[in-house]
């Protein structure tokens, strides 16, 4: 289940809404949506009436569907020369992956992120847009990325980029949290 840090309920009931909105403006009924990004109808509607809190998984997945970035599908898109503040933004996370996301900017076809991967904790992405390049730089922590069979070690201050729209993984097996700064270009 996804968790949203603070209010929570006001910001299921908001996201809910403005994916229904999206839809209803890209002219897909949930049964279109469904087909289009492999999310069940019952799952979409329960999103959309803020029943329920989607994982980041069904987000990409709605995300893709509707062809439109992460950070729009969430509300979440900023203007040049604009500063995000840590305490105007919320993580979103899947816990049971261990992984916390907290959009800071959005910008034409770039994204930016800051990540948390809890300790001991893998993340596999799956559902990023094929053509995207992602700009992972370590902030705290030692991390390990496995992209096409390929495993790369990064520490403190590490780049890394590489096509994020293939399966790769985020590997923390350390006893700390990782900090990671995550650019996305699609």
């Amino acid at each position: 289940m996804l968790l949203v840090e603070g209010n929570e309920k006001e910001v299921v009931h908001q996201l809910g809404g403005y994916i229904r909105k999206v839809r209803k403006e890209s002219g897909l009924t949930m049964e279109q949506l469904s087909k289009k990004s492999g999310v069940s109808v019952l799952s979409i509607g329960n999103i959309e009436n803020g029943r329920t809190n989607p994982t980041i998984t069904i987000l990409w997945k709605l995300s893709r569907a509707l062809n439109i970035t992460l950070s729009q599908l969430i509300g979440y898109s900023t203007l040049t020369n604009s500063v995000s503040k840590d305490s105007n933004t919320y993580f979103i996370s899947d816990l049971t992956k261990g992984w916390l996301v907290q959009p800071l900017f959005q910008e034409d076809n770039i994204e930016v992120f800051r990540v948390c991967l809890k300790a001991h904790s893998v993340n596999t992405a799956q559902h990023q847009p094929q053509d995207s390049i992602e700009v992972l730089t370590v902030m705290k922590g030692k991390v390990s990325i496995k992209v096409e069979g390929k495993i790369y070690h990064l520490e403190a201050f590490d780049t890394i980029n590489f096509r994020s729209g293939m399966i790769h993984e985020y590997i923390n097996d350390t006893d700390d949290d990782v900090l990671l700064n995550i650019v996305v270009k699609y």
